[in-house]
């Protein structure tokens, strides 16, 4: 059994909220690499992956006050690591486009042209998946996905069951997948998307 192992992810998380180091140091161990594996695919370099990974830890460890209120800590992390890499990205555009090279693409490096249309692809795929899920499935996906809303928050504003929301979650996410093996096999990016869709 791991250390991560020995807490429930409550505890765990309780404890980072209270500044234990030891805790963070967990959950940093547990989450590093699927965080770096998912940064690499989009960043393309190992560097800049790593500054990535850093990037969302130092933010947990700013943000760990909230964790005691966090219900999906997966999609909480995820969100905030979709945004650093998206922040990265979008600074190395920046230096591109002031240094006179081509602003129209993120080349070589980074993020290549056939990923970007890739992630396109799932994306719409993705979309379109949301797009025949019952209405209030659907609404509640979006709220936890697109807008990181938790169980809680999405209950107290859709007047429902935290429970519901739970179920209205899980069945989407069995739908969408089943719907997305159906268009083709793109495992790194589905489990990105499906985790935090970019709006």
């Amino acid at each position: 059994m791991s250390s991560f192992q020995r807490y429930t992810e409550k505890e765990l998380l309780a404890r980072v909220a209270e500044g234990n180091e030891e805790a963070y140091k967990q959950v940093f161990d547990h989450y590093w690499n699927k965080i770096y594996q998912v940064a690499l695919s989009f960043l393309k370099v190992s560097d800049q992956a790593e500054d990535a990974v850093q990037q969302v830890f130092i933010k947990l460890w700013e943000k760990r006050n909230k964790l005691p209120d966090v219900e999906n800590f997966d999609a909480w992390l995820f969100i905030i690591a979709r945004n650093t890499i998206i922040n990265i990205l979008e600074q190395t555009v920046a230096a591109r486009k002031k240094a006179g090279q081509a602003g129209d693409v993120i080349a070589g490096n980074y993020l290549t042209p056939s990923g970007i249309l890739e992630y396109k692809q799932v994306s719409a795929i993705i979309q379109d998946a949301v797009k025949r899920l019952p209405p209030q499935q659907a609404l509640v996906f979006r709220l936890s996905r697109e807008h990181g809303l938790t169980y809680t928050q999405i209950a107290e504003r859709l007047q429902i069951a935290p429970a519901t929301v739970k179920s209205h979650i899980i069945r989407a996410l069995n739908s969408i997948r089943e719907y997305v093996s159906r268009h083709g096999d793109h495992t790194v990016v589905v489990i990105w998307l499906l985790t935090a869709i970019a709006e």
